[in-house]
């Protein structure tokens, strides 16, 4: 396996200040790979409106990658299936016809071979219908949730950036809480492989967004995840907060913005990495991260990713230490 940190400068990439291309690849494939990401937490996927709402999202991406789909998983089986070879219905086709009472899940991607990674890639799961799961930021039941890939300069020469993107499907979703900014895409079929090189990298750069959405979906349901980029959080989570007067007082001018919901906190304006081994801070990250402390989780079981030097990575303890990760004061000078 090759892996590491190729130094590559981005010109001209407009509001992303990007200096390092990560990607692992192997004899296999392609392992990892340096990316943005949104990752949006919702409720209610058993209702038709939500549903519809999570077919928008998915649609508005799908405007954007379509021509780029390789594979999708049939929606009962969850085997792949090539997209370069015949057609495959969409979720479009079937994904409100599916009862209340069962759970939905679908994803789809770029990459070469079914197992690669790709920054090319949306993957949504919606749980059925369970009594009382309608509050937001309540502890009823579990979490649904669409992730989505970008490739590193798809906004470069854009007029709508991320930050918009993000605000209206958060809106449209009603969002619980969502993130954006620097992510990993990551192999389908090589988890085990790919885990311990997630955690050596979340490691060395701050900024990356690192988690297990399937777990997130059981592990967040009244606690927020660590602030990235931008950062979503529903109308409950800001009330606890002291309210968005209280929070745009907190915070610098133009840092929060309303959401359908909630509001949306932009730590500065651009994404950051950061950098321990070139001593890299991400200094927005750790003033918003001061403001949302409160809420927080503290108690998170942790994602349990594959093994380092035979011991499991981000168990319990290493990854709430992940998760407080912007508390203090920084070690290293800022970005």
């Amino acid at each position: 396996m090759v892996a590491g940190v190729v130094n590559r400068n981005h010109g001209g990439v407009g509001y992303m200040d990007v200096s390092n291309d990560i990607r692992v690849v192997d004899a296999d494939g392609v392992m990892l790979k340096l990316c943005l990401n949104v990752e949006i937490y919702f409720r209610n996927a058993w209702r038709t409106d939500v549903r519809e709402a999570v077919l928008a999202v998915f649609n508005e991406y799908r405007e954007y990658f379509g021509q780029e789909f390789k594979w999708t998983t049939n929606p009962n089986t969850g085997r792949w299936k090539s997209l370069k070879k015949t057609p495959y219905p969409y979720p479009d086709e079937w994904l409100l016809d599916v009862p209340q009472d069962e759970q939905w899940e679908f994803v789809f991607h770029g990459g070469d071979k079914k197992t690669d990674a790709s920054d090319v890639d949306v993957g949504a799961y919606g749980e059925w219908i369970h009594e009382g799961n309608e509050a937001p930021a309540s502890d009823d039941n579990s979490l649904s949730f669409i992730k989505m890939n970008f490739p590193m300069d798809f906004f470069v020469d854009r007029d709508e950036k991320l930050p918009s993107i993000f605000g209206r499907w958060c809106s449209m979703l009603m969002a619980d809480q969502a993130y954006a900014g620097f992510g990993l895409a990551l192999s389908h079929g090589y988890e085990t492989r790919v885990d311990p090189l997630v955690y050596q990298l979340a490691q060395r750069f701050p900024g990356l967004n690192v988690g297990s959405e399937t777990t997130h979906s059981l592990r967040l349901l009244t606690r927020t995840k660590t602030p990235n980029w931008l950062t979503a959080i529903c109308e409950p989570y800001v009330s606890q907060l002291g309210g968005g007067t209280v929070l745009q007082a907190a915070l610098p001018d133009g840092w929060v913005s309303p959401y359908d919901g909630g509001v949306i906190i932009q730590a500065g304006p651009k994404p950051l990495l950061g950098d321990r081994e070139q001593g890299l801070d991400v200094a927005p990250y750790r003033q918003a991260a001061r403001v949302l402390r409160s809420i927080r989780s503290t108690d998170h079981s942790g994602i349990a990713m594959g093994r380092v030097d035979g011991q499991t990575v981000f168990h319990t303890q290493e990854y709430r230490e992940w998760l407080s990760r912007f508390d203090g004061e920084p070690e290293v000078s800022h970005d």
